[in-house]
């Protein structure tokens, strides 16, 4: 800004200084005509005044004395002349005896004007006497007949420069008043070019250049309102857009990408930072999405599909919506994609259809076995007694599964709910060692070495009855699948802010690859030991769901033929 104002100052000053120049100029010629013609008409005054002494003056001595006297007054020579141009009477005593060379021989002496010869650095005055018997002759040095005008000069000279200054301190306070708001708002300006909409200028009231400051402040203050607003907006939709539950991607009219959001990077497990600004067909890795894209772009129409896709070593489904988005004339501006994850709804649907099956089937077994039975008995079997008795043996035993079956399905479905557990302080190692008495017999009874090892203070927050339940039913799985001879160790420990129950047998163990499918509903790893011994295949169902009520966590490590280990943490204070 400071070129602009140096500019607009040198402008200023040039047309000032033309404007003093071209006065000088006029001025000039005017007092230098002004000074000559008052020289002139001084110079011819005198002349003629002495022309009067000569008329009444005869005393060569007195002339000479006079012409002296007035010589020293008008400071140069003076020459009374005949008229052949010699000299009779001087000031001068070393002047030359004949003056016609200082003459100008082009002008006619025909009337009583001066005129003037400049000859040697002098200027010569002439004066024709009225009586025309001579000339009366002034000589002056040239610098001395013009020092009055070279005096008149430097007056003026200085007048003008003292004027000039003072025009240059006004001129710079007017232009300093005018320029610094317009240099002020120029950076202001320049502020909100660059996006800092908080920029100000100072404001002149009173002051008409006051107006467009004023202005620009306004300009200024509602440009940081649209801006907020509109930033406002933008990080809304966009944490709209980044933490909806669904994948979403924008594609433009011409096919390339505008915004993938954070859900889709998670669901696809997909490094799409480079997605943006490449055409969907380059970069979507899933033939079943270019079609879904291509035939939106064809019908403009909305088009939803459900699809299987392979994400590594998993498979999701998804529905996926794809649908146009037109502007106000209905012409395509492109394409938003919305990624529904709907695996686990695919796995709900799955669970809920094996669980009926499984029901089915765990009920119809019994129920069918109850029918048998019954019938036969009513069609004679009954009347011989040891076939009457081995019947109704077997249908008290299926009744009892029928009976333990529905009660697990029962508890399991109480767990699933989140029923209320009554806590209250529990030694969980006396706990255990109170089921150790229930399980006992059918350890004994199976050959097993059945141990307690409690350690530390194992008190702990808990419902009594449902930790009861989860050790019992561990160990009696641990028993039911260890041979005859083999080993079940129960382990109570204290921890910092746990207590660890652990329990570890020597049985058949499980496969790596079903281990995280123990805990599903129904599922066994020897069917047909499970289903011999009388279980339901509910057991580790409930205990996951008992120990996650209990805001515990559950581990299993295992290996085919050497056995496995349940590791349990249950925090000591249990918090709601």
């Amino acid at each position: 800004m400071h070129d602009f104002k140096n500019r607009v100052l040198t402008f200023f000053l040039l047309g000032i200084l033309l404007v003093f120049i071209l006065l000088a100029l006029i001025m000039g010629n005017i007092v230098h005509h002004s000074v000559k013609d008052k020289r002139m008409e001084f110079y011819k005054g005198e002349l003629s005044l002495i022309e009067q002494v000569l008329k009444t003056e005869k005393s060569k001595t007195t002339i000479t004395n006079l012409l002296r006297t007035a010589s020293k007054d008008l400071k140069g020579e003076i020459y009374v002349l005949d008229s052949d141009w010699n000299v009779k009477y001087t000031s001068d005593g070393d002047s030359p005896r004949n003056m016609s060379l200082y003459y100008p021989k082009d002008k006619r002496m025909n009337d009583q004007n001066l005129v003037i010869k400049n000859e040697n650095g002098k200027l010569f005055y002439t004066l024709k006497k009225k009586d025309e018997t001579g000339y009366i002759q002034f000589a002056i040095p040239e610098g001395a007949a013009e020092s009055e005008e070279r005096s008149i000069w430097i007056m003026m000279s200085i007048g003008f420069l003292i004027c000039f200054i003072i025009i240059l301190y006004v001129s710079l306070k007017v232009i300093h008043k005018i320029v610094r708001p317009v240099e002020e708002a120029t950076q202001t300006a320049k502020e909100l070019a660059k996006g800092n909409f908080k920029a100000r200028t100072y404001e002149y009231f009173g002051e008409d250049i006051g107006e467009l400051n004023y202005s620009l402040n306004v300009l200024a203050r509602n440009l940081e309102k649209m801006t907020k607003s509109q930033e406002s907006q933008h990080d809304r939709l966009i944490t709209l857009i980044e933490n909806m539950g669904s994948g979403l991607i924008l594609i433009d009219k011409n096919g390339y990408i505008n915004l993938v959001n954070k859900t889709f990077k998670e669901l696809f497990k997909e490094h799409t930072d480079y997605w943006t600004g490449h055409l969907f067909y380059e970069v979507f890795p899933y033939t079943s999405i270019k079609d879904i894209v291509k035939e939106t772009y064809l019908t403009e129409k909305k088009v939803r599909r459900n699809t299987v896709i392979p994400i590594h070593i998993d498979t999701k489904h998804f529905d996926v919506y794809s649908a146009p988005v037109m502007n106000a004339r209905g012409k395509l501006k492109g394409i938003v994609l919305v990624f529904h994850d709907i695996t686990e709804l695919k796995k709900l649907e799955q669970v809920r259809k094996d669980f009926v099956a499984n029901v089915s089937h765990e009920l119809k077994t019994p129920i069918t076995s109850l029918k048998g039975f019954a019938e036969t008995l009513l069609d004679g079997a009954g009347e011989n007694e040891e076939y009457r008795n081995k019947f109704l043996t077997i249908m008290l035993n299926e009744s009892d599964r029928l009976q333990a079956l529905i009660q697990d399905l029962l508890d399991l479905s109480k767990s699933e709910q989140g029923f209320h557990l009554e806590t209250q302080s529990i030694d969980l190692g006396a706990l255990v060692n109170d089921t150790f008495e229930i399980l006992q017999p059918k350890a004994e009874k199976k050959g097993i070495v059945l141990s307690v090892d409690v350690s530390g203070e194992t008190v702990m927050d808990g419902d009594s009855p449902r930790l009861k339940q989860i050790i019992i039913n561990l160990v009696s799985n641990s028993l039911t699948y260890t041979p005859a001879g083999g080993r079940v160790n129960v382990i109570v420990e204290e921890l910092k802010d746990h207590v660890k129950l652990l329990i570890k047998d020597t049985g058949i163990g499980i496969k790596e690859s079903e281990i995280p499918r123990i805990f599903e509903r129904f599922y066994r790893v020897d069917k047909a030991r499970s289903r011999n011994s009388g279980g339901t295949g509910l057991g580790l169902a409930i205990v996951k769901h008992l120990v996650e009520a209990h805001h515990g966590t559950i581990e299993v490590q295992s290996k085919p033929g050497e056995g496995s280990q349940f590791t349990i943490l249950f925090p000591k204070k249990f918090e709601l």
